[in-house]
Formats: structure tokens, C-alpha cells, sequence
């Protein structure tokens, strides 16, 4: 049952994503934010679940992606772990406006621009990929 869960998280995640890029296309970007977040928040989860069997109850994309970390260094594969890491670090500011935009999107005028929004996309695509060949290291 978790395979298929899995699988049904990654593909709303995709239709996420395929939703933001459409309403950044069509400008709007409050919108096109929030679904990159949500897009990563659900791809994140899913290679959670697939890792340790449970679904957190947890937003912060940051705090996601520390879990996993964390569970594969705890099963030997410090590598891929290295890997997040590093991904987090060197995106630590694009991450931080994906997480900021799913509050703002909601609630308050977003202030965050066309610029930030398209790195944002690359950034969701890129960790997309990232998540993919840490799975596949590690689950074969």
C-alpha cells in the first residue's frame, strides 16, 4: 500500500508543479507559488514515506528534507545524505522563499517577483531529479 501511496504523492506533485508553471505563464504568480510549494512539500513526503513507512505532519521544506537526511545517514548512506545537504545549503534562499510563499500566497500580497518565481521552478524541478537519484541509490 506505502508503493502506492508513494506513487500517488509524486504524481500530484507533478500536477503541482505542471500547475505552477502554467499560472506563472499566465502571470500569476501568488498562485504559481504556492503550488511550487506544495509541488515540493508532496515530493519531499513521498520519498519520506518511502523511507520510513509514515507521512510527517510537518510543512517546512527545510525541516523535510532534514528528515531525510537524517534517516539515510541512519541506514548508511551518508553520501546521498551529504547530498541533501548540500542541496539545501547552496538553495538555502530560493527554499526559504518557496516556504515564505505558501504563507503569503494565502494570506497577504506576495512581494516576491517573476525572477524569484522562475528560480523557484528550477530549484522544484532540481530537487524533483535530486530525490529520484537518491531513491534509485538507495532503494536500487
Amino acid at each position: 500500500m506505502s508503493g502506492e501511496r508513494v506513487n500517488v504523492l509524486k504524481d500530484r506533485a507533478g500536477a503541482f508543479l505542471d500547475l505552477a508553471k502554467e499560472l506563472f505563464g499566465r502571470g500569476r504568480m501568488d498562485l504559481a507559488f504556492f503550488h511550487v510549494e506544495q509541488a515540493c512539500q508532496l515530493r519531499i513526503k513521498a520519498t519520506i514515506l518511502r523511507f520510513t513507512g509514515e507521512i510527517p505532519r510537518i510543512h517546512s521544506i527545510r525541516e523535510l528534507l532534514s528528515i531525510i537526511a537524517k534517516r539515510l545517514e541512519e541506514i548508511g548512506y551518508s553520501q546521498e545524505s551529504n547530498m541533501i545537504v548540500d542541496f539545501v545549503r547552496e538553495y538555502r534562499e530560493t527554499l526559504i522563499d518557496v516556504e515564505d510563499a505558501y504563507i503569503e500566497s494565502k494570506y497577504n500580497v506576495s512581494t516576491l517577483t517573476k525572477n524569484v518565481l522562475s528560480k523557484a521552478v528550477d530549484v522544484a524541478e532540481m530537487l524533483f531529479k535530486l530525490l529520484e537519484r537518491i531513491e534509485g541509490n538507495v532503494l536500487g
